[in-house]
């Protein structure tokens, strides 16, 4: 893979699409962080996916060698934008919640197979 960009450059256009994709996703109302507990949330941030999808989309234009203006700042700001107007309204329907957040299907789903077998004893 050949990058005809200045590493120095790489990186600033990679901190401008960070930094515009979290703007944006807080400018159209989602919060900084998910909800407690952190670790089992499916709620969308400002902080995480919008940034990773905003450096993913940069990465693949940077790899088929599609800096478009300016060595590519330009195609930071353009991806970093999508990426915030992604996350806050079409998440949901590339990546849709699990049905139950706190487990709750794992509980009716084992209370429904105890009675089941209560039935056939």
């Amino acid at each position: 893979m050949i990058i005809h960009v200045d590493e120095m450059y790489l990186l600033l256009n990679l901190l401008i699409t960070v930094i515009v994709s979290i703007v944006i996703a807080l400018g159209l109302g989602l919060p900084l962080l998910p909800k407690k507990p952190i670790r089992f949330s499916f709620d969308k941030s400002a902080i995480f996916p919008t940034p990773i999808f905003a450096i993913g989309f940069l990465a693949i234009c940077f790899s088929v060698n599609f800096y478009w203006i300016y060595n590519g700042m330009l195609l930071a700001v353009f991806w970093g934008v999508i990426s915030g107007l992604f996350v806050k309204y079409a998440f949901d329907y590339v990546f849709p919640k699990p049905d139950d957040e706190n487990g709750d299907n794992l509980n009716k789903d084992s209370s429904s197979e105890l009675s089941k077998t209560k039935e056939a004893n």
